[in-house]
């Protein structure tokens, strides 16, 4: 954790995010304090300034800033749009005018451009023709907010999120903000996701199901498998719930558990140290109660059982 004075701050958060004009208002004797939460793709930090302050970004670099306040409050304009509610998103090359209580620290998440735009091009099927712009409010009680809610917990307590575990469960996590952000937060291509799709043929299924079988290992995502099925994301995830009765990422889930389960009757058979959570994490299983369950569920037994040899 860095701790500083609102010169300090101010210095620690050009570096951070982008150069801002900043008013000190009303000073707080404690100071400010930065943390940073953790770094992937997608970077997580929580800020204090340790003042009020009105802050002034004239533009916004290559990435979306959400901001989520976890004590104190504040006002954000975006352009000329006044933003109401406590969970915000702004967007490359925006401006923006805050202002903060002095008892305000909030976590801000940073969503590089150039992943959201690669993930919209996997869900299109094509390349975005459009600047990528989300409505600044997030909607009270959307699947946006629960998440953002859920994340803010362990940045409030100091404690490691359970994603940090394993690159694997990083990248689902990343995954899974980005589906949720694309999926319930208004944008400029929301009714295009909402298009029917073109059908899926056994072809095109058959490519998505060997890719899932060779690269379960491997970090992939919904837009990994359409690609190597050659088609869009939208007709991927409607052929598979049509044909299939699953969908993409349960079929690959499915992939998974099976490899577990073998490595798990390997460990029986050469009486290997490995352990369950690390056969687990390997295979991309994050939450090791969900894990277990998913195998008794399919196998009839706990993967302890399993791997004991019994």
């Amino acid at each position: 954790m860095f701790k500083g004075d609102v010169e300090e701050m101010r210095a620690q958060v050009s570096q951070n995010f982008s150069p801002h004009g900043l008013k000190v208002i009303n000073a707080h004797p404690n100071g400010g304090r930065y943390r940073l939460l953790h770094r992937g793709n997608i970077v997580l930090h929580t800020l204090a300034y340790g003042a009020e302050i009105r802050v002034d970004v004239p533009e916004l670099p290559d990435f979306y800033n959400i901001h989520v306040p976890l004590t104190g409050g504040g006002r954000l304009t975006v352009g000329r749009q006044d933003v109401a509610t406590p969970l915000t998103i702004i967007g490359p090359r925006r401006r923006i005018d805050m202002n903060w209580s002095v008892d305000h620290d909030v976590m801000i998440i940073q969503v590089p451009e150039v992943l959201i735009h690669r993930f919209l091009e996997h869900q299109l099927g094509d390349a975005p023709k459009r600047d990528m712009d989300f409505e600044p409010q997030v909607i009270n009680d959307s699947p946006l907010s629960r998440v953002l809610t859920a994340l803010s917990l362990p940045a409030t307590a100091g404690t490691t999120f359970p994603f940090a575990a394993s690159s694997l469960a990083e990248h689902h996590f990343e995954q899974f903000l980005l589906h949720t952000l694309l999926d319930s937060q208004p944008h400029t291509y929301s009714a295009d996701l909402g298009e029917p799709s073109a059908p899926l043929t056994s072809a095109a299924i058959r490519r998505a199901r060997r890719f899932c079988e060779e690269h379960a290992a491997e970090p992939i995502t919904p837009g990994d498998i359409a690609a190597a099925a050659r088609v869009s994301v939208r007709t991927l995830q409607s052929g598979f719930r049509e044909h299939l009765q699953t969908t993409p990422m349960a079929y690959l889930r499915k992939v998974r558990l099976a490899r577990a389960h073998a490595d798990l009757l390997h460990i029986a058979v050469t009486g290997s140290r490995t352990t369950v959570t690390e056969v687990a994490l390997r295979w991309g299983f994050v939450h090791l109660g969900r894990f277990a369950a998913l195998y008794r569920q399919t196998y009839g037994h706990v993967p302890s059982v399993t791997r004991r040899g019994r």
